[in-house]
């Protein structure tokens, strides 16, 4: 009897820590504030590769006096180097909207473009 009594004592002690601990009132856990600090740094990290990639697209249009027709052939000019992923390490999405012109899109968190939280950058 004794045992089952210290185990239930036990086993409410550690809900009450629990709840103490994890249950802040008003203020976001440990876990959802690093979580959105990783959500924006790869939002960040994405704008960041898009502007990289804008200066090499700009760079070859400057260069052939056109955009690219698609990513691979600003690749094979050998004008830029690395890849073109954005945060998540997916791919960027290009258009090719005129001469000089051009659209870079990140499919964002979700994966899916055309979606509300896709990042684009156009010029």
């Amino acid at each position: 009897m004794k045992i089952r009594g210290f185990l239930a004592i036990l086993v409410l002690v550690v809900v009450v820590v629990y709840f103490i601990f994890f249950a802040k009132v008003g203020k976001k856990s440990t876990i959802e504030g690093t979580k959105d600090a990783y959500d924006r740094i790869r939002v960040e990290l994405t704008e960041t590769n898009m502007a990289t990639l804008e200066k090499g697209i700009n760079f070859f249009i400057s260069t052939e006096g056109r955009a690219p027709a698609d990513l691979k052939e600003l690749f094979s000019s050998r004008l830029f180097t690395g890849e073109a992923v954005d945060g998540w390490g997916r791919s960027f999405r290009y258009e090719r909207l005129s001469e000089s012109g051009f659209r870079l899109v990140s499919a964002g968190q979700d994966g899916v473009f055309g979606t509300k939280d896709d990042l684009t950058l156009e010029r």
